[in-house]
């Protein structure tokens, strides 16, 4: 154990806390959790040597928390900010719940969007997003960033043939489209079922440190859209007009349905294919399983797409989506990584 956690835990709670002490299983990222006992109470310490995105994350759970009940609590925090104590709200995920329980989940995937409404609309006014981690806005360079990074990381490693010039100027159209979204509101920018935990069946918000003022539909995108969730058609259309009602409810404002349908439909297309980078980077490039394993999931997501009319405006890349919705590609990728 680092002597500073030591130190820390020791004049904030004691000897019982340090003897309790348990490192947790690390996520994608350099933060580090550990779980404690105090006074018959158990409690999550995090450790990031990051501390701007420990700032955000404090600043955020701050704000929110004076609206949302359903955030972690802050209980502590070091004088450098390299530590912070929080509630401690289990282990268990709506993937988690979802992978046993698909009914079950149900429930709880339309309790999670009247939260994420509130969390949008509700609590997010008076958000200061120039202390938001990395970027403060979801603008044309992220959206380009994400392009090039499905082009980079997957596309060029498909063995699809595709015209260069042309997907670029469909992407620069597209990032120029998708900043102009109207409806601009706090975004996690990852939200879904592995960062909502379930605790005493209800579901909290975890990992929101990345968040910034963007187009609300992504966030709804990123939850039911979810490669590994698999959720039915049925279920989407649901959830998406669940959302609709709720956001009409939050803002009472009268709503283009039009205007916000393709809305949603760019953050579709930019969350799958932002994703598919990600995975393609992860699973191809580092090549951790449960990116790889994910990526079949991702391209089947991409099958059910291909016939959205928001594609007749960027011609080349919607010829580059329907080549990846053939279903050997997978199976063709998968021999370039293994060296057959």
């Amino acid at each position: 154990m680092k002597s500073s956690i030591e130190s820390f835990l020791n004049v904030n709670f004691g000897s019982e806390a340090i003897a309790s002490l348990i490192l947790l299983a690390q996520s994608g990222s350099s933060r580090k959790y550990y779980r404690f006992q105090f006074q018959g109470a158990s409690f999550i310490l995090t450790e990031s040597e990051n501390l701007e995105e420990n700032q955000t994350f404090l600043y955020f759970t701050q704000h929110f928390g004076r609206v949302m009940d359903n955030l972690p609590e802050i209980i502590k925090v070091s004088e450098d900010y390299s530590m912070y104590v929080q509630s401690d709200l289990g282990n268990v995920s709506l993937m988690d719940i979802l992978e046993k329980d698909r009914e079950q989940a149900k429930s709880l995937f339309e309790k999670s969007i009247r939260e994420l409404v509130k969390m949008q609309v509700k609590a997010s006014v008076g958000l200061d997003y120039s202390k938001s981690f990395s970027y403060p806005k979801f603008n044309q360079v992220l959206v380009l960033r994400d392009l090039f990074s499905f082009k980079n990381y997957f596309l060029n490693l498909s063995g699809i043939e595709f015209n260069q010039g042309k997907l670029l100027q469909d992407f620069e159209q597209f990032a120029h489209d998708f900043s102009s979204i109207p409806e601009q509101y706090f975004v996690f920018r990852d939200f879904q079922s592995r960062n909502i935990m379930i605790h005493n069946d209800h579901p909290y918000f975890i990992d929101y440190q990345g968040g910034m003022k963007g187009p609300a539909q992504y966030d709804l995108v990123s939850l039911i859209w979810q490669a590994k969730a698999n959720l039915s058609a049925e279920w989407k259309k649901e959830f998406y007009d669940l959302y609709v009602k709720e956001f009409i409810d939050a803002t009472q404002q009268d709503l283009d349905r039009n205007s916000f349908l393709r809305g949603y439909e760019l953050c579709l297309v930019e969350r799958l294919l932002q994703v598919l980078g990600a995975y393609g980077f992860r699973g191809i490039y580092e090549r951790k399983p449960h990116f790889l394993a994910s990526i079949g999931f991702a391209l089947k997501n991409l099958e059910e797409i291909k016939d959205l009319d928001l594609l007749e405006s960027y011609p080349e890349l919607k010829k580059v989506i329907l080549s990846l919705g053939n279903p050997e590609l997978f199976n063709e990728i998968k021999k370039r990584i293994d060296g057959e």
